[in-house]
């Protein structure tokens, strides 16, 4: 459960992967309830995207509460960047820490060489040249939200630094959906991947679906999760959108 929020994508096109000039909000920040089978509240989590200068930065934490807390804790951080048009990324971060395991892996891209280095806790595992464009498990998410139509099978291409592969999202209905912070016209949309590992530890015949806001801010609703431990369910709580420029 020590996972929230994970995503997306494929190609009909991979469709241009340029910002309309106005479409990318200046600071974005997402706060979830996380439970477990849909039932019992086990964590919150936050989602947030920042511009600095000609760079994009985006974070997620999440962590478990009580009582969940007192015999398993969990405080997870996923930390990505991207240039400021989103045509590829940058820089992916995973910190885990749950119970006592503990994982630190980086993922540092140049999409001007194609060069990619990935390490697991200090120790370099893989290098590779990748052209651009491509995405790390994270901002992925992002690249769906400002890149693809909600109204058409998506692919994008993604890495998790061993493993590259087309991500598919394929939108699959329109849905009216209620969580704590309020009513959403929205999207359910499907990602389906096969080798990559990054956010979520799909079990083999697990899915995820995700819930975007019918207008042009996308904003993630609602997560479900199909994991090996079980079902994980992440639904918004508040947020906070400051300025488009």
């Amino acid at each position: 459960m020590a996972q929230v929020t994970r995503l997306i994508l494929s190609i009909l096109l991979l469709y241009p992967l340029t910002l309309k000039a106005g479409a990318l909000p200046k600071k974005e920040l997402f706060s979830y309830k996380i439970k477990w089978n849909g039932v019992l509240l086990v964590g919150k989590s936050s989602l947030s995207m920042r511009k600095k200068g000609d760079k994009l930065t985006f974070e997620i934490k999440a962590k478990t509460v009580a009582p969940v807390d007192t015999f398993f804790s969990v405080r997870d951080r996923f930390y990505a960047s991207a240039p400021s048009d989103l045509s590829s990324f940058l820089f992916f971060e995973k910190r885990l820490q749950e119970g006592r395991y503990r994982r630190h892996d980086v993922i540092k891209y140049n999409p001007s060489t194609g060069e990619l280095i990935y390490s697991k806790n200090g120790k370099i595992k893989n290098r590779d040249k990748i052209p651009p464009p491509i995405f790390d498990p994270f901002s992925i998410l992002f690249a769906y939200r400002f890149h693809c139509s909600p109204k058409k099978i998506c692919h994008i291409p993604v890495t998790d630094g061993r493993h590259k592969e087309m991500l598919e999202v394929l939108p699959l209905t329109q849905e009216k959906v209620k969580v704590p912070a309020g009513t959403f016209i929205t999207t359910k949309v499907e990602p389906r991947w096969n080798k990559m590992k990054g956010i979520f530890k799909k079990k083999k015949k697990g899915h995820v679906y995700i819930w975007f806001s019918n207008d042009d801010l996308r904003i993630p609703i609602k997560v479900e999760a199909d994991i090996f431990l079980g079902k994980v369910v992440g639904e918004l709580t508040g947020y906070r959108i400051d300025g488009i420029n």
